[in-house]
């Protein structure tokens, strides 16, 4: 089964989880947000990114972002994963999943899911540009 809050070193993927979830008959929409890593030349030309964070409190705030978006937007369900350790450009880190009613709400929801998982979880990223030099990022 897929957890419905994730960070670790494997990757499940938006398809395993349309694939394993069961949609409710009162659903008529779903969001999907996907973060990837990408190089620009005004973000230094990027190769990967390296993410750590303290898994366990990260886990704890994904859950309470989870749960406060179910109860905010009043959508059926909500998926929150993100990948640790090296991710090249290009490659999937940070997924959001939202199941609903309508649009509206799914996307809304989503939206909300994705920027305070951002803002709270204790997940850090370093960038590593092609000429080998690394860079912490601060968080949102």
């Amino acid at each position: 089964m897929i957890p419905r809050v994730y960070i670790g070193y494997e990757w499940f993927g938006v398809e395993s989880i349309l694939a394993e979830y069961k949609v409710p008959p009162s659903c008529g929409a779903s969001s999907i947000f996907i973060g990837i890593p990408r190089s620009a030349p005004e973000d230094g030309d990027v190769r990967e990114l390296h993410y750590e964070a303290y898994p366990e409190m990260a886990l704890k705030e994904m859950e309470k972002i989870r749960k406060e978006t179910l109860e905010k937007f009043g959508v059926e369900e909500v998926f929150i994963h993100h990948k640790l350790g090296v991710v090249p450009v290009g490659e999937q880190s940070f997924l959001v999943v939202v199941f609903g009613g309508h649009r509206d709400e799914t996307f809304k929801a989503c939206r909300y899911a994705v920027d305070e998982t951002k803002k709270r979880a204790p997940i850090w990223k370093k960038e590593i540009f092609s000429s080998g030099r690394g860079e912490w990022v601060l968080g949102a």
